[in-house]
């Protein structure tokens, strides 16, 4: 028997195979373009990430010049603040280096011109030890003293019943000092200390 075969069954099962074959290769399209913007994306990140590498780098060298410039600028301040403050002592010691040269100049044959070489002296230090006090120096002066190593230094020692033992006789140099920093110790002479044998048992 042979089996009558519907065309329009025929047609529509082609049509479906069709479209089943359309949607397969849209199929195959839609996967295969992710890889392909995959790639163009690496290609694009490796790009952008060149140029901010190259932009950081820029950055980079500018910031050296920067802190070269800052280390520079700071250094010659610091000579420049340096230079200043030694300038200013120098003149403020000039007037001081005058007296003494005045001092020295004049004849002192006769009271009156000892004198007037005495009171120059005498002004000659007001003006040292107005500057010292400008600049906080302090004077060590350690007479009737106990010594003291940290600020004295010991010329020698003698015997003086009339001052107590390691006490200071008489100052040779006084000593000075800036705040905190000593900056010359005064120079001694000290009472020598007993013996152990002298002393009483």
């Amino acid at each position: 028997m042979f089996k009558i075969v519907d065309k329009d069954k025929m047609k529509n099962r082609s049509d479906k195979d069709d479209a089943d074959q359309s949607v397969d290769h849209q199929d195959v399209e839609k996967k295969e373009t992710p890889e392909d913007q995959s790639e163009l994306s690496v290609d694009e990140q490796l790009a952008k990430s060149q140029e901010e590498a190259s932009k950081n780098w820029d950055k980079v060298l500018r910031l050296q010049a920067e802190i070269e410039n800052l280390r520079k600028r700071t250094l010659r301040d610091v000579e420049n603040a340096s230079r200043g403050s030694i300038e200013r002592v120098i003149m403020e010691m000039l007037p001081i280096l005058d007296s003494f040269e005045l001092g020295l100049d004049l004849k002192t044959e006769t009271i009156d011109e000892y004198k007037t070489f005495k009171e120059g002296q005498e002004a000659s230090m007001m003006l040292m030890n107005s500057l010292f006090n400008k600049l906080s120096i302090e004077t060590i002066d350690p007479s009737e003293m106990r010594y003291d190593p940290g600020l004295h230094e010991v010329i020698s020692t003698q015997e003086d019943d009339s001052v107590e033992p390691g006490y200071i006789i008489k100052v040779i140099q006084k000593g000075y000092r800036l705040k905190e920093r000593l900056l010359r110790p005064a120079r001694v002479i000290v009472r020598a200390e007993k013996n152990k044998k002298d002393s009483p048992t």
